[in-house]
């Protein structure tokens, strides 16, 4: 039985060390990117992009080169082609680690020499192995992760027409003529909570009950706000309830204090919802699995508290979300 037991220890710590590998969502003007990190196989690298990372060095940056069929690249300029000097020292090149250039992995950029990795970093689009170690170079191109969710943006910058630009270090090939902009690199858990998930959203098990959802800055330019107005029924009548609350972005759920309004006032309805007349009601945390499906958590004194499986009903113009 002891034996049993140490091995379900150890399966069980295996798993949840496998499952809490670091993740990055690139948020971009062409649609979300979640990349998942292998620290296990490149922990030197995936520390430096980490740091990158946490320091906001890719946000406003732009993917500067894309090569359709091969691979798109970023980390080296911004959206006036201005370089951006790299803030730590190149690191040794872990491209011997067992990972391949697979599609869809994340590995870094180099120039001739092995050991000059520093922030820019590219995607593969298609099984690349001669940018393994013993392919076009001995030494190889270091892979550190995939992408989880989002080669549909992926592939949608690799559409992009492209040319030969001149920029302040010189000529840039297979530069894109609109260039898809990086404009935040935050780590994640689970499925962030992105603008994108902006719009109305439905319970599939009760037609009664829809949300209107708003992901986007404060107007005062301090951070993300979800705003959430929550409209149901209660006693044969309708009601309203609305509740906002910053987070930090990156963050897989964020939780509302809630307000309760009659719905009494004419014209009110799931497209128009009130803008006055609230009070205090409970709470409700809200959360996503993906692009078209999430959760809503409520506890809610003098109603109950529960869970609510929701659906996307419609996206807002210019949004771009893939559902998985």
């Amino acid at each position: 039985m002891s034996k049993f037991l140490t091995f379900v220890l150890l399966a069980t710590c295996a798993f949840q060390a496998q499952s809490q590998d670091p993740r990055v969502w690139l948020d971009t003007d062409q649609g979300p990117i979640i990349i998942e990190l292998d620290p296990g196989a490149a922990p030197i690298t995936v520390e430096n992009f980490l740091r990158y990372v946490d320091d906001g060095f890719y946000d406003g940056l732009i993917f500067h080169r894309v090569l359709s069929g091969f691979v798109i690249q970023a980390g080296g300029f911004d959206q006036h082609l201005d370089f951006q000097d790299d803030t730590y020292e190149a690191i040794v090149n872990e491209a011997d680690n067992g990972l391949s250039n697979l599609r869809g992995t994340l590995a870094m950029a180099r120039t001739s020499n092995p050991d000059s990795a520093t922030s820019q970093f590219f995607i593969n689009l298609e099984d690349n192995p001669d940018l393994d170690p013993g392919g076009n170079t001995d030494e190889g191109y270091a892979v550190f992760g995939e992408v989880v969710h989002g080669m549909s943006t992926v592939d949608a910058i690799a559409q992009i027409p492209t040319s030969s630009i001149t920029s302040p270090i010189g000529t840039l090939q297979q530069f894109p003529r609109n260039p898809p902009v990086i404009l935040r690199a935050a780590r994640t858990e689970g499925f962030p909570l992105m603008p994108q998930h902006s719009g109305s959203w439905y319970d599939p098990d009760n037609s009664g009950v829809g949300f209107n959802i708003e992901i986007a800055n404060d107007a005062g330019g301090n951070g993300p706000l979800a705003l959430v107005y929550w409209y149901n029924f209660d006693q044969q009548r309708q009601f309203w309830l609305i509740g906002s609350s910053s987070f930090d972005y990156g963050a897989s759920e964020v939780t509302v204090d809630l307000q309760s309004h009659p719905g009494t006032e004419e014209g009110v309805g799931f497209q128009n919802p009130p803008q006055s007349g609230f009070d205090g009601y409970g709470t409700l945390t809200l959360s996503f699995d993906d692009c078209s499906s999430g959760t809503v958590a409520y506890d809610m004194p003098g109603y109950g508290s529960g869970e609510i499986a929701v659906t996307r009903l419609s996206t807002p113009d210019g949004y771009k979300c893939e559902a998985l």
